[in-house]
């Protein structure tokens, strides 16, 4: 499956799923507004498993949101 992409608060999230077996695991990455994904991307601290990819899509972008969350409360 491609690469999911979606927006939240005007930040960029990236979810890249894998298979690792008999389940799915993700890299979940975000950017800013007007920046580059490819440059300026962080790295999302995320290393669950799900038993879908789909569910590996929705758990990862959920990572995403509290991270962004985070980041902007600061």
């Amino acid at each position: 499956m491609r690469p999911l992409e979606t927006e939240y608060k005007d930040w960029t999230i990236r979810v890249i799923t894998r298979s690792t077996g008999r389940a799915w695991s993700a890299l979940v990455e975000v950017w800013g507004a007007g920046k580059s994904g490819d440059k300026a991307a962080e790295l999302v601290p995320y290393n669950a498993t799900s038993q879908s990819e789909k569910a590996a899509q929705e758990a990862g972008r959920l990572a995403a949101v509290r991270f962004i969350d985070s980041k902007l409360a600061k």
